[in-house]
C-alpha cells in the first residue's frame, strides 16, 4: 500500500467516512481527485497532505515525510527523507518523555491518561506506565529539582 493511500484510509476511518465519495465531499474536491491520488496520477500537494492531516488530527510534518521517502527517485533522497522520518520519531519521543517527567503528569489519574492517549485498549496507559519507571531512574526526585532551583 502507498502511502498516500494509507493517509487517505487512515483519515476515512478517523472521520467514519463509508468511501472516497464521502472523503472527496469532505475534502471539497471530486472523486476522480481523489481516484488519481490514489493512483499515483496526480501528486497529493504538501499543503493537501498537511489539510487533510489537520482534517483527521495525524501528524503532517511524518505524512509529508513519507510520502516524499515514497516518492523519491533516487537512493540518496529516499535516505534523506527517512533520516527526516527518524529524526521526527526522535523528536516525538523526547516530547513524550518530557512530558511523562512533568509531576503532575505523574499523579494523573489512569482515567485521564487514557482520555489524552484516545486509545481504548490502554496503550497510553501501559507506555506511561513503562517510561515512569524508567523516568524514575534517571531522574532525581521532584522535590531535589525544585530544591536545586531546576
Amino acid at each position: 500500500m502507498t502511502a498516500v493511500n494509507e493517509l487517505l484510509d487512515n483519515v476515512k476511518n478517523r472521520l467514519n467516512l463509508a468511501s472516497d465519495m464521502a472523503l472527496a465531499e469532505r475534502l471539497t474536491v471530486t472523486r476522480s481527485l481523489v481516484s488519481r491520488w490514489r493512483k499515483g496520477d496526480t501528486p497529493l500537494a504538501d499543503e493537501r497532505i498537511a489539510q487533510i492531516c489537520a482534517l483527521a488530527k495525524l501528524d503532517g510534518p511524518t505524512w509529508i515525510a513519507l510520502v516524499h521517502a515514497e516518492r523519491a527517485t533516487t537512493a540518496t533522497e529516499r535516505a534523506l527523507w527517512r533520516l527526516m522520518l527518524d529524526r521526527l520519531s526522535a523528536a516525538a519521543a523526547v516530547v513524550a518523555l518530557v512530558a511523562l517527567s512533568m509531576p503532575g503528569l505523574a499523579n494523573a489519574k489512569t482515567a485521564q491518561i487514557q482520555a489524552v492517549s484516545g486509545a481504548e485498549n490502554g496503550g497510553m496507559y501501559i507506555m506511561f506506565k513503562i517510561l515512569q519507571g524508567w523516568l524514575a531512574r534517571i531522574l532525581p526526585t521532584p522535590r531535589l529539582l525544585r530544591w536545586h532551583g531546576a
